[in-house]
């Protein structure tokens, strides 16, 4: 070939793009953008088997030292219950999607999480993360069947998903083989398989629950539409567009009266006061209450155009809740009278020292309460049974005591030196140490008795 002169290195140069490199695999999600995208923790479990090292060993050697701040990560709990907050919208999930995203050269993992819809659904609420993995079995099951990765999705890690939209069937928490709770982080990097008998989570015994509840069914298409539509929640979704679309509607359908608006909800009358006046976010469960009750999916109520004089809206008395308050204890119910009835017999029945935990169990009332109405006798209460704590206490130490000097005396009569060991021989099927100086002491004083020290 001849030599062309009008090619130069710098013109090479320029037409070479090298792309950024990374300390991880860029591993591509599954799924995202679609209502099947995986979760990060899922994420995070593949990235670790492309590395063929357990997800435990990549998240102690290149995230947790590179996030000093966050000192629970090294918690042993973090892997069994912590971890479940890295699909929410706190501190965990902004600092690994952040890590991760920085380790793997990639800008989408916010989509795996909760965190596009950040402005609406708070950090820390009821009802938002499940307290334990859980799965679909038909889902695991055509994963391999179709030869095709196993992954968890987005959608079973939240609390309100209870129902697979694909298979119409109820998500499972539990091993079918052996029956235990899988912790978000395992110790393998096999997803689908049980964490400590390594059995597959997509087996089926027995048959299966089928949900056919219209209402569970609803809550598993809001929740997927939710993360279908992440990233245009991320760049729209505001609080401020949630409380116009809220005055909107308070406008149309109840005059501007939020409590007449909250009251044809089914909310109590101070809930829309508290997000449109005071800006506090709705719990995730009200979120999709509120959804619900309009008849609208999340994307529909905030992102396009809305418009609010198209909702026709009754009070729905036969919709069940989401999220149900459980009732404080009301001041007359039952009257305080009887209840310092009860305790005054309790504080003067000398044979009663039971815990005060006992007797809030039997009142079934809270710790909180008691103390705040009736402190004196709680006092009363803790005192009496911490008394019979040190009585115990007492009486077994004085009969260990007996039992060293009996057994000391008795090697004496049958003519052996009762030693330290014969003496600690002699104790262990009484299930005594000799190593307690209480017992020592009481076997030298014995010994100087018999005039053999």
């Amino acid at each position: 070939m001849p030599y062309s002169s009008d090619v130069f290195i710098e013109d090479i140069g320029n037409r070479i793009v090298i792309p950024a490199r990374s300390r991880l695999f860029g591993l591509e999600p599954i799924g995202i953008g679609s209502a099947g995208s995986e979760g990060l923790i899922s994420y995070l479990i593949r990235l670790s088997k492309a590395h063929c090292i357990s997800p435990r060993l990549l998240l102690s050697s290149e995230f947790l030292p590179r996030m000093s701040e966050v000192n629970s990560g090294r918690h042993a709990m973090f892997y069994m219950d912590y971890a479940r907050t890295l699909h929410s919208t706190g501190k965990f999930a902004h600092k690994f999607v952040t890590m991760v995203e920085q380790l793997t050269c990639r800008n989408d993992l916010a989509l795996l999480t909760a965190l596009p819809w950040q402005e609406i659904v708070p950090a820390i609420g009821t009802g938002l993360m499940t307290q334990h993995p859980k799965w679909c079995s038909g889902c695991l099951a055509t994963y391999r069947a179709d030869h095709t990765p196993a992954y968890f999705k987005l959608s079973w890690g939240y609390a309100l998903y209870q129902t697979c939209s694909i298979h119409q069937l109820q998500l499972v928490d539990e091993c079918p083989w052996c029956g235990r709770h899988q912790p978000f982080i395992p110790a393998h990097a096999s997803l689908g398989r049980c964490n400590y008998c390594y059995g597959w989570l997509g087996t089926c015994e027995g048959e299966q629950t089928t949900m056919n509840d219209p209402y569970q069914l609803w809550i598993s298409c809001a929740i997927e539409d939710m993360i279908i539509h992440g990233k245009s929640a991320m760049q729209q979704v505001t609080g401020e567009l949630f409380r116009e679309r809220l005055m909107d509607l308070a406008t149309a359908l109840a005059d501007t009266k939020k409590t007449r608006f909250s009251e044809m909800l089914g909310f109590t009358p101070s809930t829309m006061a508290s997000w449109i006046t005071k800006k506090q976010k709705p719990l995730f469960p009200q979120f999709l209450y509120l959804c619900y009750q309009l008849g609208v999916l999340p994307s529909e109520l905030l992102l396009g155009n809305f418009d609010p004089h198209t909702i026709d809206i009754y009070f729905k008395s036969h919709a069940q809740k989401l999220h149900c308050i459980s009732p404080k204890v009301g001041l007359q119910e039952p009257p305080k009278h009887e209840i310092y009835e009860r305790l005054q017999t309790i504080c003067n029945d000398t044979d009663d020292c039971r815990p005060l935990t006992d007797i809030i169990t039997e009142l079934t009332l809270t710790r909180k309460y008691l103390l705040y109405w009736f402190k004196k006798e709680c006092d009363v209460i803790s005192l009496k049974h911490k008394q019979l704590i040190n009585r115990t206490a007492m009486q077994k130490k004085k009969t260990q005591l007996l039992e060293v000097r009996n057994i000391t005396w008795r090697l004496y009569d049958q003519g052996l030196y009762p030693s330290n060991r014969q003496i600690a021989k002699q104790l262990l099927p009484l299930k005594l140490c000799f190593a307690k100086i209480h017992l020592r002491t009481t076997h030298r004083n014995t010994l100087k008795e018999l005039g053999l020290s």
